[in-house]
C-alpha cells in the first residue's frame, strides 16, 4: 500500500493505508496511528529520544546492581526502535512540520537525542557483551545522524533570517550539542578494543571528546552571559538547565573511559596522557560546581517563590545529569585512582534513581490521564 506525500492541498492526516499490525506495517503512515493520533504525531517534540538516553545515564550508574542495569537495557532496546519509526514516520508524513522544528532556536536541539539515544544503546550492549557485532553499526549511525543533524541545525541557525535575542532563543537544550558528540566518544572507546586498539577508534573517540569539550567552552560562556545579564524569572529556571551539569558530566565520563583504554591513544605517548588526565580533572571540577548552583535555583523557584512541581516531559532533563555525575564520578575515581570519590557518586546515584522513580510515576499518571479524556 502506498503513502502519500504530504501536500499543501491535502489536509495533513489521510487514511491511506489499511490497518495493520505495527511491526507489520508496510509504511510509517500505519505506524504513526498506532502510536497515537495525527495531531499527537504531527506536533511530537523533537526530544522524544531523552527518554533512551536518560535511562542511558542511569544505567551507566548502576553498572553494580545488574539486575537493575539489565531492565534499563531491555526497556531501552524496545524504547529505541519504536521511537525511531515514530521519528521516520514523522520525517516522511510531516516534513514541513520537522523542517519548522529544525530551524527553531528552541526546538532544534533536541533532535540530537537521537544521536545520544543510539551511542548510548550500544554502550549498553558493549557493557553487557550483547550483540557485539552491531556495535560498529550503531556507531556509524550515530556518527552519521550526528553529521546530518548537527550541520543541518547550525547552517539552519545561521542562515534564517529572523533571529530571537538570548532570552528566548538560548536555553540548555543547546548542549545537546555536546552531550551528542561525547556519546560518540563514548561508544567509540567501547567499539575499539573489537578491532584490537583500533588507531583510527582511537582518534575519532579522543576528536569527538575534544570537539565536544570544545563546544561546550563556547556555548557555555553564551549561557552564563545570559544568566547574568538577562533578566530570569521563575519561569525561566526550566529543568533542561540541568544539562548545563549533565553536558560537562558525559565530558568527564568521556575523558575517564579514554583514560581506562590503557594504551596510546591516537600516537600519544608520554605526556599525552598527563594532558589528558589533567583536562578530565578539570572537567569533573566543573561538573561538581553547578550541582549547588542548580539545587539553590530548584529550591528559590519551588520553595521560596512558590511555583508547584508539575509533572511534564522536561522533568528528565534533571535525571540524565544526576545519572551522568554518578557515572562520570564512578569512572573518574577509577581513572585517577581515589577511591574515597565513590562514595560521592553512591549517594548521587540514589538521588538519580529517586528522581527517575518519581518522572517515570508521573509519566505513567500523565498516559493515564490521557487515556481516559479519549
Amino acid at each position: 500500500m502506498r503513502c502519500r506525500k504530504e501536500r499543501r492541498d491535502e489536509p495533513p492526516w489521510r487514511e491511506d493505508c489499511a490497518p495493520q499490525g505495527l511491526h507489520a506495517c508496510a509504511c510509517p503512515t500505519q505506524i504513526a496511528r498506532r502510536t497515537g493520533n495525527s495531531a499527537e504525531n504531527r506536533t511530537r517534540k523533537p526530544s522524544e529520544h531523552s527518554f533512551v538516553r536518560h535511562d542511558g545515564a542511569l544505567f551507566n550508574s548502576l553498572l553494580s546492581y545488574d539486575i537493575v542495569g539489565w531492565i534499563l537495557l531491555g526497556i531501552n532496546a524496545v524504547a529505541y526502535p519504536a521511537l525511531l519509526a515514530i521519528t521516520l514516520c514523522r520525517l516522511l508524513r510531516y516534513p514541513r512540520a520537522v523542517h519548522a522544528d529544525i530551524v527553531d532556536h528552541g526546538r532544534g536541539p533536541g533532535f540530537l537525542t537521537l544521536v545520544a539515544a543510539t551511542a548510548v544503546l550500544g554502550s549498553q550492549l558493549s557493557t553487557y557483551h550483547v550483540l557485539p557485532q552491531a556495535l560498529p553499526w550503531l556507531l556509524g549511525l550515530a556518527a552519521g545522524l550526528w553529521l546530518v543533524v548537527a550541520y543541518t541545525f547550525l547552517a539552519a541557525m545561521t542562515i534564517v533570517q529572523r533571529k530571537p535575542g538570548l532570552h528566548t532563543g538560548l536555553n540548555g537544550t543547546w548542549l545537546l550539542l555536546v552531550v551528542a558528540t561525547e556519546s560518540i566518544a563514548v561508544l567509540a572507546t567501547a567499539v575499539s578494543p573489537i578491532y584490537g586498539a583500533s588507531v583510527p577508534l582511537d582518534l575519532l573517540a579522543l576528536a569527538a571528546w575534544l570537539l565536544g569539550g570544545s563546544l561546550y567552552m563556547m556555548l557555555i560562556t553564551l549561557i552564563f552571559y545570559r544568566w547574568c545579564f538577562v533578566p530570569m524569572t521563575a519561569a525561566d529556571l526550566t529543568e533542561p538547565w540541568w544539562i548545563n551539569m549533565g553536558a560537562m558530566a558525559v565530558t568527564t565520563f568521556a575523558g575517564g573511559r579514554l583514560i581506562l583504554a590503557g594504551h596510546d591513544l591516537a600516537g600519544w605517548r608520554g605526556d599525552g596522557q598527563l594532558v589528558l588526565q589533567v583536562l578530565t580533572t578539570a572537567c569533573w571540577v566543573m561538573t561538581t560546581f553547578w550541582i549547588p548552583l542548580l539545587a539553590a535555583l530548584f529550591v528559590e523557584k519551588h520553595a521560596i517563590v512558590g511555583d508547584p512541581i508539575r509533572y511534564t516531559a522536561a522533568e528528565w532533563s534533571v535525571v540524565f545529569p544526576l545519572g551522568m555525575y554518578s557515572a562520570a564520578t564512578y569512572t573518574y575515581a577509577d581513572a585517577a585512582h581515589l577511591p574515597f570519590l565513590v562514595n560521592v557518586a553512591r549517594i548521587t546515584i540514589l538521588i538519580a534513581f529517586a528522581t527517575w522513580l518519581l518522572a517515570s510515576v508521573g509519566l505513567l499518571r500523565s498516559a493515564l490521564r490521557s487515556v481516559k479524556r479519549k
